[in-house]
């Protein structure tokens, strides 16, 4: 029975990262995002892979990461607002025809860290030759905190349509600049480092080899 119950466990595992027809990005994928618009202005400073160093660098001229990246890709920038009283600026970080992908989903998912010291707001999107998807509320992630986002279709999406898949970044006066700064940078990783679901199905095993020995 014991055996029975760690089986489950690891199929409800594998399961769960598949999210039923759910796309789930991977490190592959996210190592081709790129930022391809902005609302207002900014610039990228970092795309890399975990740990975020020299020899990790992905794009841009950026030496490090500049922060404690926690997942396996991350992406450093800054967000401006120029124009007065305005209150938000956001980057648009995505796929945008980079590499095609293919297959059939009701949705995105997407975890994500927010591996800054201020707080930024997030959104999920995806484009295609039809209709586009957009979360239509804004995460909003304290530094150092994480998100597991999603983005439901309402239906199944064909990835043969895809232009463009990815998430937004904001810049919001009120929380980010806390009410006076018009700019900060963002430091922002995604796709949890594969080591992190190896250590959990190695976590499993020994579960199931202490109940195997007192059993």
């Amino acid at each position: 029975m014991k055996r029975f119950l760690l089986l489950s466990m690891i199929i409800g595992l594998f399961a769960g990262q598949a999210s039923a027809a759910m796309y789930t990005m991977d490190v592959a994928t996210a190592a081709q995002l790129d930022a391809v618009s902005f609302s207002d202005a900014g610039n990228m400073f970092y795309i890399g892979y975990n740990p975020g160093l020299l020899v990790d660098r992905i794009a841009y001229a950026d030496p490090s990461y500049g922060a404690d990246m926690e997942y396996a890709v991350g992406f450093a920038g800054r967000l401006l607002i120029t124009g007065a009283g305005q209150q938000f600026a956001s980057v648009n970080i995505g796929l945008d025809g980079a590499t095609p992908l293919a297959g059939t989903y009701d949705g995105f998912f997407l975890p994500l860290s927010n591996d800054d010291q201020q707080t930024w707001e997030y959104k999920l999107y995806v484009n295609t030759t039809g209709p586009d998807f957009l979360s239509p509320t804004w995460t909003s992630l304290a530094g150092g905190t994480t998100a597991n986002m999603v983005l439901p279709f309402g239906g199944n999406v064909n990835f043969n349509t895809l232009t463009d898949i990815g998430f937004i970044v904001q810049f919001n006066k009120a929380t980010t600049g806390r009410g006076t700064n018009d700019s900060d940078d963002f430091h922002v990783s995604v796709v949890p480092v594969p080591a992190a679901v190896l250590l959990g199905v190695l976590g499993l095993a020994v579960a199931g080899w202490k109940l195997r020995r007192f059993a």
